[in-house]
Parts: structure tokens; C-alpha cells; sequence
């Protein structure tokens, strides 16, 4: 288990989408692994999460473009013989063919949701408080007591339609935090600044801590500075505010135009 916490800081609006994206896929992924109606209840409820949120953005095209983009950067990472890519070839294919399998996506995904009565069923009831009880939907109830593999053969059809839009946000974000190098830093107590040259652009901003300190950050980024806050809760209102002392952190910063 990892002695440190990473957080991570969307700068551009499309880096917040995809971390968005992979939270989702995350979750989803997470509720499936417990062995209970109620992971599979979560599962449900994270992907009907997942269709309001495809449905809200162009997360097909966002995702396309990050991935040619991710191309380009790694094309040119080994242009100058970067000793990271020992893995050249499987990156370029993996990024290639996720794109040819969002390139075929046809409709929106949120389709096979919407149009399932049975789902939306589901989401009428259950954003309001314990509105996804078991006595206001028999069906429900009846869908979680049937057979455990006809229950997961249902889950990963309603999931297909997504799988490719998670795949992709996964290899966008894993190329940016493996090529991101982390630099130490110092805050003077608890504040810290980084000015930055009028040519960096940055998109993606990461932050790592020890576990063991009781720290988190706040972080604000202009198009010279990034600044950050770093702040520590307690009690069991979780109150927070910000620290008297310094701290080191690492600070990775990543930006792919």
C-alpha cells in the first residue's frame, strides 16, 4: 500500500471530463467486484450516473482528440530518444485502437439506457431519498434475487455501449501521469507558488503527499501562476484550515497541446 496521496487538479475543462469519465469506470467497476445486492444496486445506479453524464457532452469527440494528441506526444518523446519508451510500439497500438472503437460508435451510448423502461424506471426513483426501495419496485427486487450470472449478463450488456469511452479516458490519463515527472517542493507555511513561463501551458496538475500528514491542498491556476493552499481538517466536524507549518510536497504538472 502507497505511503503518499496523489491529487490531481484538472486545469482544462476536457482533462475534468475524462477524470470524470474514469472516476465513473472506477466506481462502476468497484460496486461489480462486491458480492451483495447492494454492489449490484450501486453498480446500476453509477451507470445510470454515467448516462446523464455522456448524454450532457460531446464526450466522443473530447476523447478523440486527446488520443491523436497523445499520439503526437509520444511520436515526439521518441523523436528525441527518450529512455521512457521501451513501450513505444504496444502505447501507439493501444491508443490507435481505441480510437478506430470510438471512431465506430454510432449514437450516443445514453441511448441504450434511455430506452431501456426497465432502467429509467429505476432512475425515476432513485434520486429521491430511499425512493429505490424494494416494496415501491417488485421488479427490482425480483431483477437482484435472480441468477447471479443472468444479473451480470444484463450489467455488462447496459454497460457495452460505455466501455470504449472509459478505456479511452483511461489511456489518456495513464500516458499524462506516466511521462509527468514529480519535482519536491517546499510551501512557506501554508502557501506556495509557482510562477510559470508565458510558453508552458499546463492542463493537468498533480500533487503528492504523505498519507501520514493530515494535509490536503487547495490549488488555483492562472494562465503565470499555480497557487496553492494547503490546509488540514480535524475534529468530527472536519473544520478546515490552513496550516502553520511547512510542508514538502511533489508537484507534477502536465500539458499536451
Amino acid at each position: 500500500m502507497n505511503n503518499y496521496i496523489i491529487y490531481e487538479q484538472p486545469v482544462a475543462e476536457n482533462i475534468r471530463n475524462i477524470l470524470k469519465c474514469e472516476y465513473l469506470f472506477e466506481k462502476f467497476n468497484s460496486s461489480l467486484e462486491q458480492d451483495n445486492i447492494w454492489g449490484i444496486k450501486s453498480s446500476i445506479a453509477t451507470l445510470l450516473e454515467t448516462s446523464d453524464f455522456v448524454s450532457r457532452i460531446n464526450l466522443k469527440i473530447e476523447l478523440l482528440k486527446e488520443l491523436e494528441k497523445n499520439i503526437l506526444y509520444i511520436n515526439n518523446l521518441k523523436d528525441v530518444n527518450n529512455d521512457k519508451l521501451s513501450d513505444y510500439e504496444e502505447s501507439i497500438e493501444k491508443l490507435k485502437f481505441v480510437i478506430d472503437k470510438i471512431n465506430s460508435i454510432e449514437e450516443n451510448p445514453s441511448k441504450s439506457v434511455i430506452d431501456n423502461d426497465f432502467l429509467m424506471q429505476i432512475k425515476s426513483k432513485i434520486y429521491l431519498p430511499a425512493g429505490d426501495n424494494f416494496f415501491d419496485m417488485p421488479s427490482y427486487l425480483n431483477f437482484l434475487s435472480s441468477n447471479k450470472t443472468q444479473i451480470l449478463d444484463n450489467i455488462n450488456l447496459w454497460y457495452s455501449p460505455f466501455e470504449y469511452l472509459f478505456k479511452a479516458s483511461k489511456l489518456i490519463l495513464s500516458t499524462r501521469r506516466k511521462y509527468s515527472s514529480f519535482e519536491k517542493y517546499t510551501s512557506s507555511k501554508s502557501y506556495f507558488e509557482l510562477k510559470l513561463n508565458k510558453d508552458t501551458y499546463v492542463d493537468f496538475i498533480r500533487i503528492r503527499l504523505d498519507k501520514d500528514i493530515n494535509i490536503y491542498p487547495n490549488v488555483s491556476v492562472s494562465r503565470q501562476n499555480i497557487n496553492i493552499i494547503f490546509k488540514h481538517a480535524t475534529g468530527n466536524k472536519r473544520i478546515s484550515k490552513a496550516i502553520n507549518e511547512n510542508v514538502d510536497f511533489n508537484l507534477g504538472l502536465s500539458g499536451i497541446k
